[in-house]
């Protein structure tokens, strides 16, 4: 369902947007699609914000497992699968990746913790942000046991935490409750990113609870340019208000072949005029300067 046009004209339309001004048009060239910023007047000339970030959506099947690198600094947002890790692994080295200054674990489940103790014993990792509960599965225990043997203590985040990296700001948004009705997946972390004038929303496996928790909170802004879809593209009762509330240019759904998205939720972003991309189709790099996000 990726929604990228190719365009062989790219150099004539960028000199039609560049005279004419542009209200969020979507360029296509034969490796990546380009989003480019809104409302430019005529002759404008774009000035780019003073950040660049890469975010790398793994493909790890219906799993998280996210990397953001500024200029001169890692955060990893969840670990995959235990079987999935060397995906995470291999990239890093690929990168000349050895160290990480966050790895932020959104919550406890086999598919969004399991590779970390892998990550954690592999990679030199200054700090483990988590949420504040625990979880008797056999994947935390060794995330637990990595945690130990590395001599490293988790900052549990109870209350909103703001962080800054080369210019591109995070928020950590965490649960407020101590107890959900449904499962742990409500326990979810969530983190809202801004380089610039564009925003990305990072929403773990957040259900019904959680999501009402964030359309009633006052700390940040829910609309967003990038959203990493809630729970792999499963759809909740309230999802449809939350989509709406976000109202995302770009949405990535981490899911696999045999565990899809749910059809609703595509038809949803749709309507939205959202476009969307899945891991199942590989992993996906998007790039942003603080005024444009490009997909490779």
């Amino acid at each position: 369902m990726r929604n990228c046009m190719r365009k062989r004209i790219f150099l004539f339309y960028c000199a039609f947007v560049f005279l004419f001004g542009c209200s969020q048009q979507k360029v296509s060239t034969k490796d990546q699609d380009v989003y480019v910023q809104e409302n430019v007047a005529a002759g404008e000339e774009i000035q780019k914000q003073d950040c660049q970030v890469k975010v790398t959506f793994f493909d790890v099947g219906k799993g998280d497992a996210v990397l953001i690198e500024t200029s001169g600094h890692q955060m990893m947002i969840d670990a995959g699968y235990d079987d999935t890790s060397d995906v995470i692994l291999d990239y890093l080295k690929e990168q000349s990746i050895d160290r990480l200054d966050y790895l932020v674990l959104t919550h406890f489940d086999k598919d969004h913790v399991g590779g970390a103790d892998r990550i954690l014993k592999e990679v030199e990792t200054e700090y483990v942000l988590q949420p504040d509960y625990v979880s008797d599965s056999g994947q935390y225990k060794e995330y637990v046991e990595a945690m130990e043997d590395e001599g490293i203590s988790p900052n549990v985040v109870t209350t909103t935490r703001k962080l800054s990296l080369d210019g591109v700001d995070f928020l950590i948004y965490p649960p407020q409750k101590k107890d959900y009705e449904e499962d742990d997946n409500d326990f979810s972390l969530v983190i809202s990113m801004t380089c610039g004038e564009k925003r990305f929303l990072f929403a773990g496996d957040c259900e019904k609870e959680r999501l009402k928790e964030l359309m009633m909170q006052n700390e940040f802004d829910l609309s967003h340019d990038v959203l990493k879809v809630p729970h792999h593209g499963r759809k909740e009762k309230n999802s449809e208000e939350f989509l709406k509330a976000v109202l995302p240019k770009i949405a990535v759904i981490t899911s696999s072949d045999e565990k899809p998205a749910d059809g609703e939720i595509c038809r949803m972003l749709e309507k939205l005029g959202t476009n969307v991309y899945f891991t199942k189709d590989g992993t996906i790099t998007c790039l942003c300067d603080g005024v444009q996000v490009s997909i490779e």
